[in-house]
Order: C-alpha cells, then structure tokens, then sequence
C-alpha cells in the first residue's frame, strides 16, 4: 500500500522539512514504539528516524527496505519509535501547567462513541485521556505502535495478534491488559451502545491468549488492518470504571478512565477541561508525561490562536486553514501537515434530495469553489484533486471542475420539471468557519432557480450522531487522506465505516473488489483513477478547501511531532524547555 506524505513545517525561522515523496510498501508498514526510555533518551526531537520512516529509510520515493515477502515490515520488541536521538531536541523540563486553545470540545469522553485517531479537536482531548494502542504518522503514513509492543498477522492476515507493553494502568490502578481491550470491542460491538465503531467491532472474533495478548480474526484477510485499529479502537477505557457507570445508569462518557498520560481533574463541559498527570503513567514510561497538568479550552475563532500563544494565554494551539496556520509559523512555532483532500460538503446519497444524482451534479457545478474554500478557512486554496500533487496517484486528468452556472441551471430545471425543486438542509455547528460557509452557500445559490436551502444548527456531540445515524441532508465534514487505506478506502466502499453518505456506486465497488489481488503499484494506481473518474461523474461531495492542519507551540514550550491527521501531539513527550 502507498502512502501519502504531508508537508512539514516548524518553527517561525523558516526551517521547512519536507515530506513530499512516499514509500511504497504493498501491506501496511509497523513500527515498533513505547516505554522504556533510558534517562538520555527523553528529551523532544523532530521524531528519531525510526518514528518517521521504516528502518533505514528516507523520505524518498524509493521502496520501503527490510520488508517479508508479504510486504510487511519485521517487528521486535525495542521502543523503536518514541525514543529521541540522544542529543536532538531541547533539553526538557519536568513540571508544570500548559493550555491547549482549539476550535472544538466535548461534552462526553467515551471511546465507544469518539476518536482517539482520525479526528480534530476530539482526538486531541481523546488522546491525552485515553492514549493510543497505536498511531499513524502523518509523514509517512506507517503505523506506529504505543501501549502494544507488537501486532502481527497470520500468513493470510485474516488473525492479528495484539502484544501489550507490561505494567501500562488506567489512571483508577487498573491494568490494562488484553481483557480491556476485548471489553471495549465488546461494548462498541453491542448495538445498545450505539457505538460509530459498532459495525466494524461486530464482524471481529476476540480471543484472550494470555494477559498481555489479544487474537482478532477479521471476516476476512486485510494487509491493511493496523489502519482500521488506529481510526477505530487505539482508544481504550477501564472496565471497571466502565461497568461502574453503565451499572449506576450514567452516562460513560462523563467519567472517563483511561490509560494515557493524564486523568480528567474537573471540567466545563463543551468549553474547558482541566488534566492533571495519571499518577500510574510513569511506571511505563518513567518520567513522562512531562507536564503536571494540561487543560483545553474551546476557542472558535481561529485568530485567537496566535494571540493565546504569543500572548502566553495557552502554550499549545491546534487549528487549519492557511491564513491561521502563516500566523502561527510567523509569530510563534508550527508544525504544519499538508495531506490529500480537505475539507468537503458531505452529500447523504440514501434519501431526497441527493439520492437523485443530479442534485449531487448541481452541487459539484453550482459554487466558485475559492469563495467557499476562503469562507471556510481563509488564506487556504481549494481542492483541485482529490490526491496532492505530492501523492503518486496524483493525475491532472481527475481534476476537479471549474464552475459552470449554465450546467447547474439546467440540472435544477431537470428536476423542477419532474416536481422535484432542489431543497435541502445544511446541518451545521454554531462556530465562525461554518456559519461564514453556509453564509456562503445561501449567496451563491440566490444566483439559481428552483432551489433553496435552509440551517439545521446542533451541538458537536448531536452532529456526530446525526451524521453517523444519517440523519441529514448536507453537513460540513472532511476527507483527510494521509494514506488512501485506510483514509479514502473506507469513505467510497458502500460498507466503510468513513461512508457516512453511503455512497455507492457500481464501478467503484467493481473496482474496490480487485483490491485482494492487487499485487502492484500499477494495480492498486489502476483502482484509485477508476475511484477518481467516478467521483467526477457521480460526486459523493463537494470539495471545499485543502487540507493545512496545524499544531502550533510558543516559544519556552516544545512539541516533538504530530500524529494521525498532524492534528495531535504525543501528549507524553511536550513540555516546557529548560
């Protein structure tokens, strides 16, 4: 499988790393991460070689070495991954209080219902609560391995076997071991959760092997597995904190207990929520996290993000978009990640309006595509490809169209003839971006007959829901593609857990299907255009605006790297430096 790499931005001197290249690896790259730091080794680096590309590699375009036949990568036991060069980096201090400003909170931290991987703002909070089974690095896009020591498959990657670090506890002393993990399977299976993972969870056999080990059987061989276990169970929770509230009648997600660096103090739901360290993190990773307490406070407007940090408000800023992501470069320290696809309209193809294709046609044609991208996020270019130009299945052919009023007309008098005039709702989130775009969008379509449009306004817990039941018409979403499987994989196959929309058309499925014989880089290049083509015809979304996802740090502080999206840290390894 191919990976797409992002670009890399850090710091406000202009020093720019640059990942623009992939390796090629037919089965998704692991790489070994987790405790065990010596005391020389635990100071922030860029990321130690092994973290960023697989043993021996650069960012090249050259294939990935040290792999089996099979294209997958030998795995060992050493903490390969998180482990700085001695030497690179600031020298870290141990102690103190940061806060992280961000577009984005929650009102509930359940790992059953939100993402540790493939998120914004939730996985943010997530992570630093929950930590990770494993992660993906965006530069690469190989998964790295955290709380696991080890994940290897069987020769036909129908069973993955799971190996858990020793002594890893939730912040309540409880261990978690491989139980944990298949009772949070478990739960996420059961329908009575009403889980986003529930589909996913409900196809996989769980065996216990001993304390430390886990056997999952897929319904079927997939190479690219680690992928679907970052994006859907990297997060896991205690059981017994678990139990505890589902057997008192409340609500998990108001009592999270996980394993990762910190363990929620107090909070003010939707706007702040304060950490302090999880007193049992150490005995894994000694002398991590850094920091004594870490709290996020939810800041809509992106311009705020700069000010906090040089300010000294907040010590670390997540946000997107390319004017805010240039504030932070140039006023404080960023690391910018460019990946495939971006910010899009997400079309729910199984009911009216836009089960009729045409009403989706009329949305590719109708818009100028740069005013939409500059209200959502401004300073950031649209999307003209579904894939970077930096991404080896980039093709200008597949470009994306230019606005033609005179087409989308004739696709709206189409339907108004057929008593169909095109009505729909824009489900959205009371925050500037998306008010500025649905502002947007009701201007641009007062151009055209025969079609209106109206705001259906919830909070980010009940947009979730709503978008993972179906329950909308048109919403603001993302298609963030570090590597295509499983990013852009699991969004264009009718069952893929991405697939909100359903989306499903009968050359993609066609073409998806010879994915369990596609030996090759040709071959799996040969599925992606035929994805390409098909979403110009049959347009699933629309496109909005690239993807510019930035982590941004102020001076005194120190964030090492990026993970998932590059929407995240590794909350053990930032802090202030001495």
């Amino acid at each position: 499988m191919t990976m797409t790499k992002p670009l890399v931005h850090r710091g406000r001197r202009g020093r720019l790393r640059r990942a623009t290249a992939v390796g090629l690896a037919l089965a998704l790259t692991i790489a070994a991460c987790g405790g065990d730091d010596d005391d020389d080794t635990t100071s922030g680096t860029d990321a130690a070689p092994a973290a960023t590309e697989p043993a021996g590699a650069a960012a090249t375009d050259a294939p990935a070495p040290d792999t089996d036949a099979d294209g997958t990568e030998p795995m060992g036991t050493e903490p390969a991954g998180t482990a700085p060069a001695a030497g690179d980096g600031p020298a870290m201090q141990e102690g103190g209080a940061a806060t992280m400003v961000q577009f984005g909170s929650l009102v509930a931290m359940d790992p059953s219902l939100h993402r540790v991987g493939f998120a914004f703002a939730e996985a943010a909070i997530m992570a630093s609560i929950f930590g990770h089974l494993a992660f993906m690095n965006p530069q690469t896009g190989e998964v790295e391995l955290y709380f696991l020591e080890s994940l290897e498959p069987n020769d036909d990657f129908t069973v993955w076997t799971l190996t858990l670090h020793d002594n890893i506890k939730f912040s309540d002393g409880t261990p978690l071991d491989a139980e944990a993990i298949k009772y949070n399977i478990e739960r996420s299976a059961n329908p009575d959760t009403g889980s986003r993972f529930q589909a996913f969870a409900a196809e996989l056999g769980l065996e216990v092997v001993d304390d430390l080990t886990l056997a999952v059987t897929l319904p079927e061989g997939n190479p690219g597995w680690p992928a679907d276990l970052v994006a859907n169970f990297s997060g896991i929770g205690s059981p017994t904190a678990i139990q505890a509230a589902l057997d008192a009648g409340e609500e998990v997600g108001l009592t999270p207990v996980g394993a990762g660096p910190f363990m929620l103090e107090d909070w003010e739901p939707g706007q702040t929520i304060h950490l302090v360290r999880n007193p049992y993190f150490g005995e894994w990773r000694p002398g991590r996290p850094y920091l004594d307490e870490l709290t996020f406070e939810n800041v809509p407007d992106r311009v705020q993000h700069v000010a906090s940090l040089t300010s000294g408000a907040a010590q670390i800023a997540g946000t997107i978009g390319g004017t805010a992501s240039a504030g932070m470069e140039q006023e404080a320290n960023a690391i910018i990640s460019r990946v495939s696809g971006g910010a899009v309209i997400n079309l729910n193809t199984q009911i009216p309006p836009f089960d009729d294709i045409r009403a989706r046609q009329f949305m590719q044609l109708a818009f100028d595509r740069d005013l939409l991208a500059e209200a959502n996020a401004p300073g950031t270019p649209k999307i003209e490809n579904l894939f970077a130009e930096s991404s080896p299945f980039y093709d200008a052919r597949f470009d994306l169209p230019a606005q033609d009023k005179e087409a989308a007309q004739s696709l709206l008098d189409e339907l108004a003839a057929e008593g169909k005039p095109l009505e729909f709702s824009f489900l959205s989130v009371s925050q500037p971006d998306q008010n500025a775009l649905y502002n947007a969008l009701v201007a641009q379509l007062a151009e055209y007959e025969n079609v209106s449009i109206d705001i259906d306004v919830m909070t980010p817990t009940e947009q979730i829901a709503a978008s993972t039941n179906g329950e909308y018409q048109a919403l603001p979403w993302g298609m963030y593609i570090v590597n295509p499987i499983p990013g852009l994989y699991q969004q264009v196959l009718p069952t893929g857990y991405l697939n909100y929309g359903k989306w499903s058309n009968d050359v993609v499925n066609a073409a998806l299907a010879d994915f369990a014989t596609a030996d090759t880089f040709e071959e799996q290049q040969a599925i992606w255009d035929v994805v390409q083509e098909q979403m110009l015809i049959d347009p699933p979304v629309v496109f909005l605006d690239q993807a510019i996802n930035t982590i941004g740090y102020a001076d005194g502080f120190y964030v090492p790297r990026t993970l998932n999206l590059g929407t995240l840290p590794l909350w053990d390894e930032v802090g202030y430096t001495s």
